[in-house]
């Protein structure tokens, strides 16, 4: 972890500090993260999971995501969701100098990071960038397949047994909502259908950034699925999947410690969903805080009635 880093006044005046402006709040919060967040380096190309944004702004995983995107828009940085590298372009400028002598011993630094960095689209156009500025010798050329903006990293290679009981659990799955559709007395083929859209979108984005978060895949059973199944009754089909991606972003310590279960996602679904319509995260510090405001606020009116009693 760097111990600082350099902010110039130009963020905020500058060409990119401009269009940063115009994305919106959100952009400038997360462009701000990018250069003096704990994960980066002087060279501005490093490791950053979109979670990670999340987490530490206090944005959420939509917010997060949004406010990435508003800063390449902008041109402030690049993002390959592949291997989530972010490459904020001109802050190696900003953090070593514009350009160091031959002799300058930072040189040997800055190719010491360079070679120690993972494997990314952006190595050699880095290199290409700051060879001559920064006095580099050795180019880096990795050629890797981009995936579409911010899609779920990619997630391990599944054996043939994990295979056969993802199908499994799709059958049993099935076969719920099928039971689930002739219990409400309409059409088992239409409420099927749009319940398991409903159903898989919202295990979909769960699942997402659940593996975002905690790198491993969360667990699927037949529970699962019926939890999964009762949340999107309860919650709705077109709103679930964005209460339960909003879940899995919530930093709640009972969430915390119990790894995000769906159990608490189901327990407590009408209030995930108030908080993610208002954008306002209840935790159990912001809670405790508010019990202690109306306790303060009713000894305040109990004073007053004995005032007015002794008055």
């Amino acid at each position: 972890m760097r111990d600082y880093s350099k902010v110039s006044p130009k963020f905020w005046i500058g060409s990119t500090g401009k269009k940063l402006r115009a994305q919106g709040g959100d952009a400038q919060l997360v462009a701000l993260y990018l250069l003096t967040c704990p994960h980066a380096n002087m060279l501005g190309l490093y490791y950053l999971p979109v979670m990670y944004i999340a987490h530490e702004t206090g944005l959420g995983f939509e917010g997060a995501s949004k406010g990435l995107a508003c800063t390449i828009e902008a041109g402030f940085c690049k993002y390959d969701d592949a291997t989530e590298m972010v490459w904020v372009e001109e802050m190696a400028v900003y953090q070593i100098a514009d350009r160091l002598e031959p002799g300058d011993k930072r040189s040997k630094g800055v190719q010491n990071d360079y070679d120690d960095l993972p494997d990314n689209p952006y190595l050699a156009a880095f290199y290409d960038k700051y060879s001559n500025a920064f006095n580099l010798t050795k180019k880096r050329d990795i050629c890797l397949v981009k995936q579409s903006p911010f899609e779920a990293p990619s997630k391990p290679l599944r054996s043939q047994e994990q295979e056969q009981e993802q199908e499994q659990e799709q059958e049993q799955e099935q076969d719920s909502f099928a039971v689930a559709g002739a219990s409400a007395g309409g059409k088992v083929k239409d409420i099927e259908t749009d319940l398991q859209k409903a159903c898989r979108e919202t295990w979909r984005r769960y699942s997402d950034a659940y593996f975002v978060r905690y790198e491993i895949e969360p667990k699927r059973n037949q529970k699962v699925n019926s939890i999964i199944r009762q949340f999107v009754q309860r919650i709705g089909f077109e709103e679930s999947p964005h209460v339960a991606a909003f879940f899995v972003s919530h930093n709640d310590r009972f969430y915390v410690q119990k790894i995000h279960p769906v159990e608490a996602m189901l327990k407590d679904a009408e209030g995930l969903r108030t908080q993610w319509a208002t954008g306002r995260k209840m935790t159990t510090l912001e809670a405790r805080s508010a019990e202690q405001v109306d306790a303060v606020q009713a000894q305040i009116e109990r004073v007053g009635r004995i005032l007015e009693a002794q008055a």
